[in-house]
Order: C-alpha cells, then sequence, then structure tokens
C-alpha cells in the first residue's frame, strides 16, 4: 500500500505585499477619492467610470464638480499613460458643457494642457473631447484670448481635416465661437484656416456645414480674408451651394457670407463675371422660403451700400427682383426688400427704373402695414426714389401717397415719422403738389412731429416746416395750430442738425410779418442772438433766420445792429429804444409804455397815423369785387369747361377766391374786434411832416435834387443848422425832458421833437424817405450820433448817369443837404466826436 502525499502547502504572502481587493463602488465620491490613485489600472476604471456617470445628464456633472473631481482629472489628462490620459480627458470634455464646471476651469488655468491634448501623437478620443472642452470654453471671451495666446487656434484648424465627424464638429464650433474675436479672425487667414473650412460645406452633415458657414459669416468681416476667399474661389462654391436645393436649410446662413463679400467692388465683379450675380437674383426672387428672400435681399442692401456695387446691381436689373419680393405677404421680407429698394435709389438711373416698374404704388401700399419694420422700409424708400425725381414725386401724389404720409408723421417709430418727413417735403418742390398737402392736413401733422423728442424727427420736421410753411395761409395756419413756441424752443436744442433746420423753418416763417413778430416775442430773437455769440452753436442757417425776423422787426433790428438798410422801410409802429447788447431782451413798445417815467434816454416813435382814421370808416372795408362779364361768364361754365381746364389754373383760381374770400372775412372780423386796451400814440406832426413832403419834395425830378431838400426841410423842423463849435451849447435834452414830463411817458413821437440832433434827425429824414421812396439807410455811431447813407451817380460830361453809383453822407446838422462821400475827412468828423 503506497503513503498518501501530503498536500503542498501555500506559500506564505511577504509582508509587504498588499492582497489585492476587487471593489464594487456604488457611489461617485468613492470613485472620486480613486483618482489620488497610483495605480494605474485603478485611474483607468476610475476615470472611465466617471465619464459614464457624467455622460448620463447635466446634474451629475455638477455633482462630480461639488465632489472635487475637477481638479483631479485635470491632474490626469497630463498624465503619462495613453488609457488615463484619454479616459480623463473624455470624462473632463464632457463635464465641460455645464457652465459651473467652465467657470471653475477658468480659474484652474486648464487651457494649456487642453491644448497640448490636441497635438498630433494623441488619439482621436482625446482629439475629439479636448475640442469638446475648449469648444465649451471659447464661448467666454477671456477663453477666447487666452485660447490664442497659449496657440490653440492653429492645431484646432488642423483637426478640420480629421476624418473623425465628432473631431470636425467640435472642432469647427470652436473655430466659430473664436473668430468672434478679430485676433483670430485675422490669424485663421495666415495659418490656412480658410481651405479646410470650405470643404466642410462638402459635409455629409448638417451641423457641421452650418458651423462651417457661422465661422464664414465671422471671418468674412475682415476684407483680407473676403480677398483670400476670392482666391481660393470660395464665391463660386458659395453660389454654388445656394443654388443646391438639398441645402435650402443652411441658404440663410450661405448667403450672410456672399452678403459680407459683396461688399468688395471686386467680389461684386467676380461673381458677374462668372454669372454667379444673375443667379443669386433669380434665386432670391425664386425661392419659397421668406427667410431666405429676407436675407437675400439683405445681402443687396448690404452690398449696394457701395456706389460701384450699385451700378452693378442695377446692370443686372436688380431692381426688378427687389420689387418682385415687395408682393410677397411676409412683412420681413417686405421690410428687407424695401430697404434694399432704398439704397439702390441712391442711384439715380435705379429712381427711374423703380418708377418705371411700378414699384411706387407697392410701396404706397405698404405704407398702411400693421409692421414697423416695414413702414420704415417702405418710407425710406419712398423717401430715396422721390429725390430729385420729380417724375416719381408725380407719381407718388397720383396714387394715393399723400395721406398715408401724412399719417405717419405721427407714427410711433422715429425713424417712419423722419422718412415721412423728407418724401413730403421731397413733394414741396411742385407748387402744385405742396399746395395739395397743405390742403390735406399736413401744417397740423407736422406740428404735432416737431412735439417728438428724437433729434431725427425734429431735424426732418424741422425742414418740411420750411418747405411748406412758405405763404401768409400756411403761416396763419401754424401759428394758429400753436407751431410756434416748440419751434423757438428746438432752437435752443443741443443738436446741430436740429438747430439748422429749426433756424431754416424760423427763416420761412420770419418772411409774414405776424409770424415774424409772434416769433420775436416767444423769445426767438432772443436765442437767435445767443447763438450767434457762441463760437460753437453757431451756423449760417441761424444767421440768415436771425437777419430774416430783424427785416420784419426793424425796431429790434435797429437796436440790435444799429443799421437798416435802404430795402428796410420804416412804418408806422417804428420807434428807437437805443442802442441794446446782443444778450439782453428786446422789449416790445408796449412794454416800454408800462415803465415809469425815468431820466434815461427816450423811446423815439414813429407812428404817422392820420387821427381822422382812428375809427373804421365802411368808406374803407374792401367793397366785394364786381363782377366782371369775363368772371360771370367763368362763373357759368358748365363742369364740362372745367374738367378741360389744366389741375393747376383750376387751383390758381380757387386760391384767388379763398384769398377774396379770406379778405372779406378779416376785415368783418377786424371790425368786430374790440379796441385794444393799448394804443401807441399817434403823431398829427409827423402826419403832417409827410403830406407836405410828398407835394413840395416827392415830385422833384431828381434823387440829388430830394435829398438836399429834404435834408433842408428835416434841418429846420429839428432846430435849425448847428455850427460844429456851437454843438456843446445846444441844447436838446431840456425841451425832450420837458416832453416826457408833458406827456408822461418815455416814449415820444419824433414829430413833437423840435430840438433835435443827429439820432433824432437822421431817423426823421429816414422815415420820410421812404415815404416818398427815396433810397437811403440808417446808421447809427457812438455818442448819439447817428447818419444817413445815399447811392448816387456821378453826372458823366454827356447829362448821362455814370455807374456805378457812389455812397455819401447826408449832412443835416451843419451844412444841411450837403453830400460828403463816406471815405472823405468831412465825412469821418460828420460821424464821430
Amino acid at each position: 500500500m503506497g503513503v498518501k502525499k501530503k498536500a503542498k502547502e501555500p506559500e506564505t504572502p511577504a509582508k509587504d505585499e498588499f492582497d489585492p481587493l476587487d471593489i464594487v463602488s456604488k457611489k461617485p465620491h468613492t470613485v472620486v477619492l480613486m483618482l489620488d490613485s497610483p495605480e494605474e489600472h485603478v485611474l483607468q476604471s476610475a476615470c472611465e467610470a466617471l465619464y459614464k456617470f457624467a455622460e448620463k445628464c447635466d446634474e451629475n456633472r455638477q455633482e462630480l464638480l461639488n465632489l472635487g473631481a475637477l481638479e483631479l482629472l485635470l491632474k490626469q489628462v497630463l498624465s503619462e499613460d495613453k488609457v488615463v490620459r484619454r479616459n480623463a480627458t473624455m470624462c473632463l470634455g464632457t463635464m465641460a458643457q455645464n457652465a459651473n464646471v467652465k467657470k471653475e476651469l477658468r480659474k484652474l488655468s486648464c487651457i494649456q494642457p487642453l491644448v497640448t491634448l490636441l497635438g498630433p501623437d494623441e488619439d482621436v478620443l482625446c482629439h475629439e473631447f479636448a475640442s469638446l472642452a475648449l469648444s465649451s470654453m471659447a464661448a467666454e471671451f477671456s477663453c477666447k484670448v487666452e485660447i490664442f495666446e497659449q496657440g490653440g487656434l492653429e492645431p484646432i484648424i488642423k483637426l478640420l481635416s480629421s476624418t473623425d465627424c465628432d473631431v470636425q464638429k467640435n472642432s469647427v464650433e470652436a473655430i466659430s465661437l473664436l473668430v468672434q474675436d478679430y485676433h483670430s479672425r485675422s490669424a485663421i487667414r495666415e495659418m490656412n484656416g480658410l481651405q479646410p473650412l470650405l470643404a466642410l460645406l462638402d459635409s455629409e452633415y448638417a451641423i457641421i456645414q452650418q458651423l462651417a458657414l457661422e465661422s464664414l459669416i465671422q471671418i468674412t468681416l475682415d476684407a483680407d480674408n473676403r480677398g483670400a476667399l476670392r482666391d481660393l474661389e470660395g464665391l463660386e462654391k458659395l453660389v454654388e451651394f445656394v443654388g443646391n436645393k438639398e441645402y435650402e436649410d443652411l441658404h440663410v446662413q450661405a448667403l450672410q457670407v456672399l452678403s459680407n463679400c459683396l461688399q468688395d467692388v471686386e467680389s461684386m465683379q467676380l461673381i458677374q463675371t462668372s454669372g454667379g450675380l444673375q443667379k443669386l437674383l433669380a434665386f432670391a426672387a425664386e425661392s419659397t422660403i421668406p427667410e431666405v428672400q429676407q436675407h437675400a435681399a439683405k445681402a443687396i442692401a448690404l452690398a449696394a451700400k457701395n456706389g460701384e456695387n450699385r451700378k452693378i446691381f442695377h446692370e443686372q436689373e436688380c431692381e426688378k427682383t427687389l420689387i418682385t419680393l415687395l408682393a410677397t405677404d411676409n412683412p420681413g421680407v417686405q421690410a428687407s426688400a424695401s430697404l434694399a429698394l432704398a439704397v439702390m435709389s441712391e442711384n439715380l438711373s435705379s429712381r427711374d427704373v423703380v418708377g418705371k416698374l411700378d414699384g411706387i404704388p407697392q410701396l404706397i401700399n405698404l405704407l398702411n402695414n400693421d409692421n414697423p419694420d416695414v413702414k420704415e422700409g417702405a418710407t425710406l424708400a419712398l423717401a430715396n426714389i422721390t429725390t430729385a425725381n420729380n417724375t416719381n414725386c408725380g407719381d407718388v401724389v397720383d396714387k394715393g401717397g399723400v395721406e398715408p404720409l401724412i399719417t405717419l408723421l405721427n407714427d410711433a417709430k422715429q425713424l417712419v415719422q423722419a422718412n415721412a418727413a423728407v418724401c413730403l417735403t421731397n413733394l414741396a418742390t411742385e407748387e402744385s403738389w405742396r399746395s395739395e398737402i397743405q390742403q390735406r392736413g399736413v401744417v397740423p401733422a407736422l406740428v404735432q412731429a416737431l412735439q417728438s423728442n428724437a433729434a431725427i424727427v425734429q431735424s426732418k420736421a424741422g425742414i418740411a416746416v420750411a418747405a411748406f410753411v412758405c405763404d401768409a395761409d400756411s403761416r396763419n395756419e401754424f401759428r394758429a395750430e400753436g407751431g410756434l413756441p416748440r419751434l423757438v424752443e428746438l432752437l435752443r436744442s443741443g443738436n446741430d442738425d436740429v438747430r439748422r433746420s429749426v433756424a431754416w423753418a424760423v427763416l420761412q416763417c420770419g418772411n409774414d410779418l405776424p409770424t415774424a413778430t409772434e416769433i420775436c416775442r416767444l423769445g426767438g430773437l432772443d436765442v437767435l442772438g445767443e447763438i450767434s455769440l457762441s463760437s460753437s452753436r453757431q451756423s449760417g442757417f441761424a444767421k440768415a433766420a436771425m437777419e430774416c425776423l430783424l427785416d420784419s422787426n426793424l425796431p429790434a433790428k435797429y437796436a440790435l445792429t444799429g443799421s437798416l438798410s435802404s430795402n428796410n422801410i420804416i412804418q408806422d409802429g417804428f420807434y428807437d429804444c437805443g442802442p441794446i447788447r446782443p444778450d439782453s431782451r428786446f422789449l416790445t413798445l408796449e412794454e416800454l409804455s408800462s415803465q415809469p417815467t425815468d431820466a434815461h434816454r427816450p423811446i423815439i416813435l414813429v407812428n404817422s397815423k392820420n387821427p381822422e382814421r382812428k375809427t373804421p370808416s365802411p368808406v374803407l372795408a374792401p367793397k366785394e369785387p364786381e363782377k366782371s362779364p369775363e368772371r360771370l361768364a367763368k362763373g357759368s361754365k358748365s363742369s364740362k369747361d372745367l374738367k378741360n381746364k389744366s389741375k393747376i389754373t383750376r387751383e390758381r383760381e380757387e386760391q384767388k377766391q379763398k384769398e377774396e374770400e379770406a379778405a372779406l372775412s378779416e376785415v368783418s372780423a377786424t371790425q368786430q374786434e374790440e379796441v385794444p386796451t393799448w394804443q401807441p400814440p399817434t403823431d398829427e406832426v409827423l402826419h403832417g411832416y409827410i403830406e407836405e413832403v410828398r407835394n413840395t419834395i416827392q415830385p422833384l425830378s431828381s434823387s440829388s435834387e430830394q435829398i438836399v431838400a429834404l435834408a433842408s426841410f428835416v434841418s429846420d423842423k429839428m432846430g435849425g443848422p448847428v455850427d460844429r463849435e456851437s454843438l456843446s451849447t445846444f441844447s436838446y435834452e431840456l425841451p425832450i425832458g420837458q416832453l416826457k414830463v408833458e406827456l408822461n411817458s418815455n416814449i415820444i413821437p419824433i414829430g413833437k421833437i423840435q430840438t433835435g440832433i443827429f439820432y433824432h434827425r437822421a431817423l426823421l429824414f429816414k422815415a420820410l424817405a421812404d415815404r416818398i421812396a427815396l433810397s437811403c439807410s440808417l446808421v447809427r455811431g457812438e455818442y448819439n450820433r447817428a447818419w444817413n447813407e445815399v447811392m448816387l451817380c456821378d453826372e458823366a460830361q454827356d447829362g448821362q448817369p455814370k455807374f456805378p453809383p457812389k455812397t455819401y453822407i447826408v449832412d443835416l446838422m451843419h451844412l444841411p443837404g450837403r453830400l460828403m462821400s463816406t471815405d472823405s475827412p468831412e465825412a469821418s468828423l460828420y460821424q464821430r466826436l
């Protein structure tokens, strides 16, 4: 019997070895702790498990962040073990899609390690998830800059050519975000990134094509990049892409790239030569996708901002395409097409074409659209189309565009208001159209538009006011509607354009004496005076407006400027209150009359109204015009004859009839008015002077004789000749002071002054000369000096006048009637002490 063998006893393990342990963990906290393990196979498993956990949902990524996994993973992406590095990158890339994770990664300086993982030696999964992490980080501007500075753009560009679609997608997405920064946008051309981006347009994945197009949209904002794209035949590829119906959902982005490229004349010429432009326009007109049509119109509008491009579009009959787009029912397409037409209409030939293609009626129809963008585009197009084009202006009037344009003056959108004002201003160039627009209520609408707080509306409405408030009736209406206070208020605007346009409107209103007087009463003259003293606000418009107001308010003009030209005719009611500073307020005669009598310089009044005419006489009331046989014939004409008349003739006759009726009603209203509480004193003596001058001096044969005779007349009435040596003893102040006491007023009618010096005599001479149509000016000097200047021609030997005429100063003090050449020593002595 054999001996039974003993079983081999197990070897006793070494004391320094750890027995293998298989752990099954159900909590991520445990696995996160394993990331600190020195064992590579543990790290491999832990990173893989955490990746799978993070991939499930965003809540899991947040939990891993809270457990402190991020910093440990970032450490492992630099591991020497390829599997650990790959799994850690997969987990980190997945976690980076969480917003809070991205914030923490920015603090941990993760960009450089991630860029390192894009190297050619790494496997595809490292590329995929490292680029995923970078694309997530690139959404933040600070990270865009850091990625660029850490050299991340170039390896990302190289990954565009990867055979893995996920790597391509993540890389192109990262680029689409990076090129939003101009540094990356400029560098991508130097790093040869355009060619691989164009190649991605052939991808079978729509998301990759979309991201490539979004990248190109940003890249082509740079002119040099557009040039490089042309060299790579990118324009042809984009036109081909747009023409492919398979890519309809991406046509909008492709059109945006083309829109950027077509800003360059070189691109436009290239695409025209290749036939691509014609294809593009045909595609825009034939497309059934509103968004595509809208962006096609936007592309045209952007490219057409260049004058050369507008010519090329015009040659390709682009206007026809845009007018076709106006007929769609989509507001976005209508608005974009209108704006494109507006830009195209900066070309003179395009304006004619739009009118001939019946684009104006379609634009007028859009004025009633509820969409504010459509109204903005339509009004802008009409404003540009009617600029310096009478044919189009006539079409707008005839096709019913006036009323909606007037309505839009008070639209809720400011640009619509401004565009409508510009269009109506264009229509006002023709008298018949202007009259029709005025009758339709444009003046009240403009008064309301001036109330806008938008500078663009105030400016354009101001110009429109200047265009329409240009006759007595419209000025009366504007005044009655309360437009003048707002006009004066806008003169104080801090906007240069507003001040200029409103000053132009004031200039037009100032041609009417009642309106000019009201503007002065509202302080308009004071504001214009302030503007004239400002080095930054003054302008030619304000200067012209002030001159116009002063010409309509001669007392103010003489007080402020010290001069009245021969064209400034002194009327009854003129007064000389003495010189005032430009920054002082000019007071009306009624305001001056309410001041207590003082010892200051008196106010000299010119008011020769015949005292017999104080009470209105029936004789003075205009009689109703008698109807001549011709007029009776006109009144009995049949409606058929009236229709045969031209429109302008009918309008003129109607306007004349209205003026006659208005004159009758005005007289009737005047007779019914109550007597004002204050009337300036009547100067019966001056009235007698005027009658005497008309009878004795006006009939004289020559101007020089009239001047000499009038000078002697004035001198006699004002105390006679005074020697230069006797001037200091010539007492005139006492008699004038006595008159102030006698009248109990600072206002003295000039006829009551029997002892006067330079400024009294010069004013009287001017007032009388104006009544007999004797041309002369009035100039104020210093120290109570004033003089009159006249223009006379010397006589030649043959007795004919010798031109040009010369300027002379009339002596009214020393040798009455003496004519002194303005550059002579005696004239200088006469003007100064």
